[in-house]
């Protein structure tokens, strides 16, 4: 499934060896910023300073900033940078501890940035960016300013990316070692047409866009990345879509017509804790073969923990991308999040299976306190979503709004769900089915906590609507149900009117079946 390249950079040891290996590879000169005439005291504007620095840099070179703060105040600097390299290869730029690059160039009408802080340009290869840590002032607006930004091309195909002019080539072999960003006006981090990746130790907060973001990259190894309170998605890994190979010169994103090995192709990401936000905590989004594991995402109030999605061009939500395949989420924790794992299929009207193929495999999810839903699958018209399979999924919730922070299942097909134990405090629904062809649950366990019965009739925890499949194994239980309760709700509707079905609480294998209309009623 995974390149050799991949598979290279796919343990923490190898992703050592990797950041060793860039701090080896610069053996030249030793640019000390200082002496170029930065005073790094806080007040001093810096930026001719580095900028004089980062001019004489040159292969092999490091460029160093020693303990200090260095302001850099100039609005639109040239380049769009504070520190700038282009078509530059073998260099590293290196803080020590206590240095950081205060970017005090928000626009003083606006409040919107002017600049980024680290610009890497192709066609540039191994470049390290060791301790970068980038802070802009407070206030700033989201708009033009990333903490580290690195582009390339992709190349895919004979021909360049229509609407590109600049060099066809990739950035190779980047390695962003214990990097900090903070409050940046967009990014925390993002890199465009970037091959042989290698991201440790990265610390992003109150960013105004993503923490880190990916789009056509391939061959990357993320390890131990935390993202706090980002203006967006804590980690993004989204290629869109176009219907040929496109480079959007004012979004500055790449787009495919499939997936392709530049889809942010061939990641291993491990280690990734996520704190508020105001979208998901990861996204994955037109992604090809990426493994994910020991997540931790929490208080995400207005996304979810996990969103993987798609959206076919003239579903209007802005951006188009297919559906991601080959994705394996291993050990995901999250906790008082409105969605928990999100599958989205957002198809048009074309019937294309491109926006509705998804191959997603998660195993060892532990969702708690999920006010939507813990777990939901969805296509947002009749043109079911496929392709979501999750093993040993540990609920807990107490909410009564919303999906219950229950399971959910609708206008989806061929969902396969092993071992899933919901514990709720209230008796509301908390699995429900509805549209869902070919659905196959191993084992289901429900357990309703409350101690007493409320004042209203209890509905179903369980409820399936114009389905089938089967739950090989159910499990509820109520210790203070009473008699009347029906803990299985069964419905299908055919063209002759409803067919209703209520179960009584019990323990037993659960069988369904969507009933056709008859030709007789119409």
């Amino acid at each position: 499934m995974f390149s050799r390249r991949t598979l290279l950079v796919g343990t923490p040891v190898v992703a050592a060896l990797a950041v060793a290996a860039g701090c080896a590879r610069h053996v030249g000169t030793v640019l000390d910023v200082t002496t170029f005439g930065a005073r790094g005291d806080g007040a001093t504007d810096d930026s001719l300073a580095i900028q004089a620095a980062v001019g004489a840099l040159r292969s092999r070179d490091t460029l160093h900033f020693p303990p200090g703060t260095y302001r850099f105040a100039q609005l639109h600097p040239p380049g769009t940078a504070a520190i700038v390299l282009t078509g530059v290869s073998d260099v590293a730029i290196e803080f020590d501890p206590g240095a950081e690059l205060w970017m005090d160039n928000l626009d003083p009408v606006t409040h919107t940035g002017t600049s980024h802080g680290v610009l890497i340009n192709g066609p540039a290869a191994r470049i390290s960016l060791r301790h970068v840590s980038v802070r802009w002032t407070a206030g700033a607006k989201r708009s033009l300013g990333d903490g580290i930004r690195v582009m390339g091309c992709p190349v895919f195909g004979e021909a360049p990316p229509a609407g590109w002019s600049g060099p066809r080539t990739p950035v190779n072999d980047v390695v962003v070692s214990d990097c900090a960003v903070r409050a940046s006006p967009q990014a925390g981090v993002i890199m465009l047409g970037v091959s042989d990746i290698t991201v440790t130790g990265l610390r992003v907060d109150a960013s105004g866009a993503d923490g880190l973001h990916f789009n056509a990259c391939r061959w990357a190894r993320i390890d131990d990345v935390r993202a706090v309170n980002t203006g967006d998605d804590g980690l993004a890994l989204v290629t869109y879509f176009a219907e040929r190979f496109t480079f959007d010169d004012a979004a500055r994103t790449f787009s495919f017509p499939a997936l392709t090995n530049w889809s942010n192709a061939d990641f291993v990401v491990t280690n990734v804790s996520v704190v508020g936000g105001r979208a998901n905590g990861v996204r994955i989004a037109g992604a090809h073969r990426v493994t994910v594991g020991g997540l931790s995402v929490a208080a995400v109030r207005s996304g979810s923990a996990v969103m993987v999605d798609s959206a076919e061009p003239g579903t209007d939500v802005g951006w188009d991308y297919v559906a991601s395949r080959a994705v394996r989420i291993d050990d995901v924790a999250a906790t008082n999040c409105d969605n928990g794992i999100h599958l989205l299929a957002r198809p048009g009207l074309s019937g294309d299976g491109r926006f509705t193929a998804f191959d997603v495999r998660v195993d060892e999810a532990k969702l708690d306190g999920c006010g939507n839903w813990s777990v939901l699958a969805e296509s947002l018209t009749d043109r079911r979503a496929t392709g979501l399979h999750m093993t040993n999924c540990a609920v807990s919730s107490t909410s009564t709004t919303g999906g219950n922070g229950g399971v959910g299942i609708a206008n989806a097909d061929a969902i396969a769900l092993q071992d899933v134990s919901i514990q709720h405090v209230e008796p509301v629904v908390v699995f429900s089915a509805v549209n869902a062809g070919r659905l196959e649950v191993d084992r289901l366990s429900v357990t309703i906590t409350r101690p007493d019965q409320p004042v209203d009739p209890a509905p179903p925890c369980v409820s399936v609507d114009d389905s089938d499949g089967v739950v090989a194994d159910m499990d509820l239980g109520w210790s203070a149900a009473p008699d009347s309760w029906s803990a299985v709700r069964l419905s299908a509707i055919g063209r002759c009117g409803d067919v209703l079905r209520d179960e009584p609480i019990t323990t037993t294998r659960l069988e369904f079946t969507a009933v056709e209309g008859d030709p007789a009623c119409s």
